[in-house]
């Protein structure tokens, strides 16, 4: 029997003690306003079901992720046409400072971070993500291949420059973020109209155990993971030189908590106020 995709963006809530990110919209008539984030992920784009929704053509659907992986924020642009810019610098992948200004079309944020002072890299987390770090490893089921992301974030879809690329007109061209979180893989979809499958569930947001059977568009993976005997912080390596575990490898928002910056002001649902045609003017 087929499944339905997930049809709302879920990701937990920040573990207590990690990076408390604030967006700041500093362009428009709404300049000023405050978006507080504290998903583990957060979306910025066209689609409705975005944390922060823009409704301009020049926006991808799913343009911009910003990424809570318990010790540090990361921002990710989605392969978008239009491009993002932080600190006017063409964006890829960078973790966030305080003050750094991302720009996409005429919406610019600033990022203002604050850390617990009682931060520790053990703090639980609300969905019970255990704390041991993992490497991850997805083994093709068709081909036997075996696919190691190079990074704490990876992106999976059809677009060119996907860290995982997929040839499927099933897969969106941004259609999930495979990360970590306090060191242990998960998979995020990207608000995707035929869903990413987790063991023939689908799931918004879902950690990853070994041998589960990850399945987006006509592709199935089953997940390898492998545990290190490293603490989440850090370890020395053979030379001496202290790395921090993170993923190795290759080459959403819930509506309630939605921000829709808009006309409907000061309701739990915003929306950005300023239209295409008066960006145009100015």
């Amino acid at each position: 029997m087929a499944c339905s995709p997930a049809t709302t963006q879920t990701t937990p809530a920040v573990a207590n003690g990690s990076p408390k990110l604030t967006l700041a919209l500093t362009s428009g008539s709404q300049a000023g306003l405050r978006i507080p984030c504290h998903r583990v992920v957060t979306l910025v784009g066209r689609r409705e079901g975005c944390k922060i929704h823009l409704p301009d053509q020049r926006i991808s659907p799913v343009h911009v992720a910003l990424i809570n992986d318990g010790s540090k924020v990361s921002v990710i642009d989605l392969l978008t046409s239009s491009g993002t810019t932080l600190n006017d610098l063409k964006l890829e992948y960078e973790t966030l400072n305080q003050g750094d200004v991302i720009e996409m079309a005429s919406w610019s944020f600033e990022a203002r971070l604050q850390r617990s002072p009682n931060y520790t890299n053990n703090d639980e987390h609300a969905s019970g993500l255990d704390l041991t770090p993992h490497s991850v490893t997805l083994e093709h089921m068709k081909s036997g291949r075996l696919l190691q992301p190079n990074r704490d974030v990876c992106i999976v879809g059809r677009r060119a420059g996907s860290d995982i690329h997929l040839d499927d007109n099933r897969v969106s061209r941004a259609h999930a973020l495979l990360m970590t979180y306090f060191g242990h893989p998960a998979i995020v979809d990207l608000l995707t109209a035929n869903g990413t499958f987790v063991n023939g569930e689908p799931v918004s947001f879902r950690k990853l155990k070994d041998g589960d059977l990850l399945a987006i568009g006509d592709s199935e993976f089953r997940v390898r993971l492998g545990t290190t005997a490293i603490a989440p912080e850090a370890q020395p390596n053979g030379n001496g030189v202290i790395k921090k575990p993170t993923l190795v490898a290759r080459t959403e928002d819930h509506p309630g908590d939605q921000i829709n910056i808009a006309e409907t002001e000061g309701s739990q649902r915003w929306r950005i106020a300023e239209q295409t045609k008066k960006v145009a003017r100015g």
